[in-house]
C-alpha cells in the first residue's frame, strides 16, 4: 500500500517546532500563508525546492536574532557570576 503524496503545506505544517519557538513559528505561519495564497491565486502548489528560497531569508533573520540573544545572555551570565564571586569574597 503506497502512501498518498504529501503537499508542501503538509510538510511545513508537520515540522516539529518547540512550543516556545515563537519566531520560528511565525516564519512557518508566513510560509503556510504564502503556500495558501499561491494555491488560491491559481498558481498551483509551490514545488518543495522553492520552499527553500522562501524560508532561507526569514530563517537567517531568526538565526541572527538567536545568535545576538545568546551572546547577550553569555555577557549577562558572566556579569552575574562576577558579581557573585565579589559578594562571596567580600
Amino acid at each position: 500500500m503506497s502512501e498518498q503524496p504529501v503537499s508542501t503545506a503538509e510538510v511545513v505544517a508537520g515540522w516539529p517546532l518547540p512550543p516556545e519557538a515563537h519566531l520560528t513559528d511565525a516564519v512557518r505561519r508566513n510560509l503556510l500563508a504564502t503556500l495558501e495564497a499561491t494555491l488560491e491565486g491559481g498558481y498551483g502548489e509551490l514545488p518543495p525546492e522553492s520552499l527553500a528560497h522562501l524560508a532561507l531569508g526569514p530563517m537567517m533573520i531568526v538565526l541572527g536574532r538567536l545568535e545576538v540573544d545568546l551572546a547577550d545572555a553569555r555577557t549577562r551570565i558572566d556579569e552575574l557570576e562576577r558579581a557573585l564571586r565579589e559578594r562571596r569574597t567580600g
